[in-house]
């Protein structure tokens, strides 16, 4: 039993306790006096049926009320568990691509040293609007892209596109296979990876030296070859309505937003990535 569930039991015997004393006493009493009269008489007076009855009822009333809020307290805390989960499937597929973005797969009768694609890319969408991240890298035989399919000829590029579509508030993934892949469409476009997400922002870390740190991250990098991570951040939401009241919570640029009137539970995750093959040697 969780904490707040304790308490509310706690609170739940409080109150009823009392009454359920008072009303033994009272039944007490009553069967003391039926005893000492001369007169043997069955049942109860009008009053005593009105203030069992009484006492009854605020008793239902109770323990509904501790029932219903139990029930909403259950609900949320499975609400929030789905959301967890959602996010961090998220960010793991997410995280899995940015990671392999440049890799180079070196043949056997070849030698290979550099990436011959764009690593990494992406769209930075305007107010109230989600980001849009296209990945990279060699494949090698038998590897699959987002959407399933897999390499069956050596040289061949993979080609990731993360977007989402607002209106159905869905993560998808748009995978390509190709020598030379073409740059992806507008979104929405793929498979759904995951439903019930709002928001997808990407901040890139840009290195400008050239010591193989990140010296500033920013939505829209000028060149995406000094892109060496990325800061990924979705918001999910509850699949329920009326999950929690009246409130705020923080979306992915860290603002205070209202809960709107659907009242789902949101929440955001964020995970930062590094481009593996861009580093000679990991943090």
């Amino acid at each position: 039993m969780s904490q707040r569930s304790s308490y509310q039991y706690a609170v739940f015997l409080d109150k009823v306790f009392p009454m359920i004393l008072t009303y033994k006493i009272l039944q007490i009493k009553l069967k003391k006096e039926q005893n000492s009269k001369t007169n043997t008489q069955g049942g109860f007076t009008l009053i005593e049926l009105m203030i069992s009855m009484a006492l009854g009822l605020v008793l239902l009333l109770v323990i509904g009320t501790v029932f219903v809020s139990s029930r909403q307290t259950f609900r949320e805390q499975e609400d929030n568990a789905r959301i967890q989960e959602g996010g961090r499937f998220a960010l793991e597929i997410l995280g899995r691509s940015i990671k392999q973005a440049g890799h180079v797969e070196v043949p056997f009768n070849d030698f290979k040293v550099s990436f011959e694609g764009t690593a990494i890319t992406g769209t930075n969408g305007a107010a109230g609007i989600a980001d849009t991240l296209t990945v990279q890298y060699d494949g090698a035989l038998g590897d699959q892209d987002c959407e399933g399919a897999s390499v069956d000829v050596v040289g061949e590029i993979i080609q990731n596109h993360f977007n989402l579509d607002t209106a159905n508030a869905e993560l998808q993934c748009s995978g390509v296979i190709s020598a030379t892949p073409a740059p992806p469409g507008a979104p929405p476009s793929g498979s759904v990876l995951l439903s019930n997400v709002e928001d997808l922002q990407i901040r890139y870390g840009i290195d400008t030296n050239g010591d193989q740190s990140v010296d500033q991250y920013i939505a829209a990098p000028a060149d995406w070859d000094q892109v060496i991570s990325a800061r990924v951040c979705v918001l999910v939401r509850s699949e329920k309505t009326n999950i929690v009241s009246a409130g705020n919570y923080l979306d992915c640029d860290g603002v205070s937003v209202a809960i709107p009137a659907d009242r789902r539970l949101r929440r955001a995750f964020s995970a930062t990535f590094n481009l593996r093959n861009r580093i000679n040697f990991l943090p």
